[in-house]
């Protein structure tokens, strides 16, 4: 073998961005020619190690995982076609270069056979014992990178499964897909959909598109292998997997208490025994009609609907004549017959059981006409968001009423409203409602209702919670109190009520809470 010499340039490389070369040959001066008389470092490369047959080339590649093995084609123990061979089976990615004192063409096709990257004749020089080794520096690289878009792309799928899988169960249940494709993909995705029966749970939860909403559901029914999603319209959708009886009172009664301080209202609707998949998406539309219509029926704290339930809907000209009276009182400014208009539109509204989409999209378009006949200085665009917001009707109709009435109450919204919050603060542990506070404080329940969010950020439900939680903080750390009776004190009757919301406010659980701040801890 011919032999040039090159000087050598040292380069602050990191060894971890250097290509690992093994030379494997029993000839002790071809090793060493290779080794001394190329600047490998000057290229990104280096020898990290040698052996003088292949069995021992074999299990130094092991340890090392070199990038490049140099392989005689002849040595004892294990020739360098079988080292090849092994290394294909062992370390797959590494690139092996034959060297060969004949280049005849058994060698030739049997190096092929291995799959080796490169062939050289012992007798070359240096130069083409570098370019091989070039050659398949570029390999490796063209193959890390593949590799690394590969594995990028794996950790990308892996970080999104879950919302891959509900993109489609969701274009299934709105019809957008057959059950044939539906069910071809869920099954490359293993989606958990064994059944053999099945119930469905539709939710209009407070916050949407929200983690720790989804892991709250997906613990809270954990032994029925459910599939939670939140749909594009914000509603969450869980699918378990049960038996024929479907889920029971016992199980959501159970469960309930524990989802409460996420479910907007009693915006809650469950169906059971749904036979197969072919009924999913006719059972949801109907589980959406009833979330709805469930708005009405405050005294439920879910409903349950059965696959025969019909939920029908009135017309948009028949809520337009409703709506078009209590139009014709506003224009009359008198607010008596405002009242009664709207008490009766009310009544109405009820009586058809309305949906709450188109309830509050009619209400909004009376009040958008109220504020600008009683020339009031209220912004129309945080009233729709504070009649967004609000979990029953009757919260919607007090606050129609309060704008139909002088807007007297402006003048000492400051000294009424510090007022308000005072109440709350002292009757907190009280079964506190908000007709409670604003007879209290001599306001009408609507304007209350109309001014609270803008003055806290929080509606009056969420206030009284954080009070609540607060005080319960306070109990927590000075006394020695036990976590039920902390509760009661604060105004939870039911602890799991308390454990819930404490979980939700504070990101811990009220014992954990506890641990986390005991001033034992911090000295």
């Amino acid at each position: 073998m011919k032999f040039r010499f090159r000087t050598t340039t040292m380069k602050n490389k990191g060894a971890e961005d250097m290509i690992k070369i093994l030379l494997v040959d029993d000839e002790a001066f071809i090793r060493q020619g290779i080794r001394y008389t190329i600047p490998w470092e000057k290229h990104g490369m280096e020898i990290v190690g040698e052996a003088a047959n292949g069995e021992d080339g074999l299990k130094l590649a092991i340890q090392l995982s070199p990038d490049i093995v140099f392989a005689d084609i002849q040595m004892p123990i294990m020739s360098g076609i079988e080292l090849a061979r092994k290394l294909n089976e062992y370390l797959p990615r590494t690139k092996v270069i034959i060297l060969s004192a004949y280049g005849n063409t058994e060698n030739f096709t049997r190096a092929i056979e291995v799959k080796v990257s490169s062939f050289v004749l012992k007798n070359a020089d240096s130069g083409k014992i570098l370019e091989a080794a070039l050659r398949a520096k570029d390999a490796i690289s063209e193959e890390n990178a593949a590799y690394g878009r590969q594995t990028l792309m794996q950790t990308i799928y892996k970080e999104n499964q879950h919302l891959i899988k509900s993109a489609l169960f969701a274009k299934f249940l709105k019809n957008e897909i057959p059950l044939n494709t539906f069910q071809k993909k869920a099954e490359k995705l293993d989606m958990p959909l064994p059944g053999p029966c099945y119930s469905m749970l539709l939710a209009r939860c407070v916050a949407n598109d929200d983690w720790p909403v989804y892991n709250h559901f997906v613990q809270a029914f954990q032994e029925l292998e459910p599939f939670v999603f939140f749909m594009d319209d914000g509603k969450l959708v869980t699918v378990l997997n049960v038996g024929a009886q479907g889920v029971s009172e016992e199980v959501m009664d159970k469960t309930l208490a524990n989802l409460k301080p996420y479910i907007f209202g009693n915006s809650m609707v469950l169906m059971n025994r749904i036979d197969s998949l072919e009924e999913f998406s006719c059972a949801y539309a109907l589980l959406d009609r009833a979330l709805d219509a469930c708005f009405w029926n405050m005294e439920r704290q879910y409903t349950e609907v059965a696959p025969t339930d019909i939920f029908p809907s009135i017309g948009p000209s028949e809520i337009q004549d409703s709506e078009s009276k209590v139009i014709s009182a506003v224009l009359s400014r008198n607010a008596a017959h405002i009242e009664q208009a709207i008490q009766e539109y009310a009544e109405f509204m009820r009586q058809n059981t309305v949906s709450r989409s188109c309830f509050l999209e009619s209400v909004n378009r009376i009040i958008v006409l109220m504020e600008a006949v009683m020339e009031r200085q209220n912004d129309a665009r945080r009233t729709a968001e504070i009649v967004a917001e609000t979990e029953t009707p009757e919260e919607v109709i007090e606050l129609m009423l309060s704008l139909a009435k002088p807007n007297l109450e402006t003048d000492y919204k400051n000294v009424q409203f510090a007022a308000a919050l005072d109440y709350i603060s002292q009757n907190y542990n009280k079964d506190l409602k908000l007709t409670d506070v604003a007879k209290a404080v001599y306001i009408s329940t609507g304007y209350l209702s109309r001014i609270f969010k803008s003055e806290t950020g929080y509606s009056f439900k969420e206030w009284v919670n954080r009070i609540r939680i607060e005080k319960a903080k306070e109990l927590i750390l000075n006394s020695d109190l036990k976590y039920y009776e902390i509760a009661e004190l604060v105004g939870y009757k039911d602890y799991k009520y308390f454990s819930a919301y404490f979980s939700k406010l504070c990101g811990v659980s009220a014992k954990e809470y506890k641990v986390l701040n005991s001033p034992m801890l911090h000295r």
